[in-house]
């Protein structure tokens, strides 16, 4: 019996010893960041688990807008084609000064005949660095009116010009341009065209949006 009671302490002490030896590599894999060897620890040992964290940039879009404000003068020909409803600007060419290099106008419009003063629509450009492209709708705010009920006559044009686009400095662009001229027509005979000098200006505040990505 003594012999077995010696056996069994000593099969205790073993266990004991085997315990502590896993306990003392935890605790040493914790302090090195040291991996343990598959089948290091028995089963009832807890798997490490690690967490990986993904850290992405952020980014964000900013907004500017920006004024600037505008003004041309031009002069040259405007070509009309009367018809028995109306009278079509078939073309409208002009040079001169305009802000940030905008030298040159072209369009084309159009409107009734039927008074002395009628509504009229049309597009154009201001060709040069702005690239402006302008849209001119019919109402009462954009006229042409004659200074004599038959011709020839003094025509003076008045109205607001919408900005559709632009490019360079001005891409992004929109806002308004209030514009004046003035050109005389010879006839309004059906059917007959004609080639008249005129002159205009517009002015208004260009209006600039532009969207940045930043980190």
């Amino acid at each position: 019996m003594r012999i077995r009671t010696n056996s069994l302490k000593a099969v205790t002490e073993v266990s004991t010893a085997r315990k502590l030896v896993a306990m003392g590599t935890i605790g040493l894999v914790a302090t090195l960041g040291m991996a343990l060897p598959a089948g290091a620890l028995n089963a009832t040992t807890p798997a490490a688990h690690v967490t990986l964290v993904s850290h992405a940039t952020a980014t964000k879009k900013v907004t500017k807008i920006s004024h600037v404000a505008f003004k041309g003068s031009y002069t040259g020909t405007i070509g009309l084609l009367w018809s028995s409803t109306g009278v079509t600007a078939t073309s409208v060419a002009g040079h001169g000064n305009g802000t940030d290099g905008a030298n040159t106008m072209k369009g084309s419009g159009g409107g009734s005949a039927a008074n002395t003063c009628d509504p009229f629509a049309g597009a154009g450009t201001l060709v040069g660095a702005s690239g402006l492209k302008l849209s001119v709708a019919s109402s009462s705010k954009t006229q042409a009116c004659a200074v004599n009920s038959a011709a020839p006559s003094p025509v003076t044009v008045t109205g607001v010009a919408k900005i559709l686009s632009g490019t360079g400095k001005f891409k992004g662009a929109t806002g308004t341009l209030s514009f004046k001229g003035s050109f005389s027509i010879q006839a309004t005979t059906a059917g007959s065209s004609e080639s008249d000098a005129f002159n205009a200006t517009l002015t208004g505040v260009v209006t600039i949006k532009t969207v940045t990505t930043v980190k």
